[in-house]
């Protein structure tokens, strides 16, 4: 929390030295800002803030891929099967260790996902019950899901 609030200072102090403050220079400031924790992680103990920072990038990537793969398929989905040869499915994925922000996280980027959504997640938190258009082998969904969303999360909030 000290790391972050550090990069945020640094950039406020980058915009106000800017002679026309703007949202691109704050952006500015916070990249110097994360550099400068970056190169001198030991020094002030930043190297969390930095791995966190780094992690939810790369999620962020991975997330992005996954969406842009999704719509593809269910575009081919959608134009190219007959209704008759598609496969849905409720499928129910084990969500025990998880925090229920991590949970939260996890169900928002499954929903956001096209051809998948979040119904529900059970009382204990255990579970969340997904609805996927096309399931012919739920465990590889739950395996894409583990791979993918589950571990990327895992990164940066841990």
């Amino acid at each position: 929390m000290r790391s972050l609030l550090l990069n945020l200072l640094l950039s406020v102090i980058w915009l106000l030295l800017q002679t026309q403050p703007s949202l691109a220079g704050f952006a500015t400031g916070f990249a110097l800002g994360f550099a400068l924790l970056a190169l001198f992680r030991p020094v002030l103990d930043s190297r969390d803030y930095v791995r966190r920072m780094l992690a939810g990038a790369a999620f962020a990537g991975v997330f992005l891929r996954e969406f842009v793969r999704a719509c593809v398929q269910l575009m081919r989905l959608i134009l190219l099967t007959p209704v008759n040869r598609l496969r849905p499915d409720f499928i129910i994925y084990d969500v025990t260790g998880l925090s229920r922000v991590e949970i939260l996280l996890l169900s928002h980027c499954v929903s956001l996902t096209p051809g998948t959504n979040t119904v529900d997640i059970s009382q204990d938190f255990t579970r969340v019950y997904l609805h996927v258009l096309d399931c012919p082998d739920p465990a590889a969904v739950r395996s894409s899901i583990d791979r993918t969303i589950r571990r990327g999360i895992l990164a940066f909030t841990r």
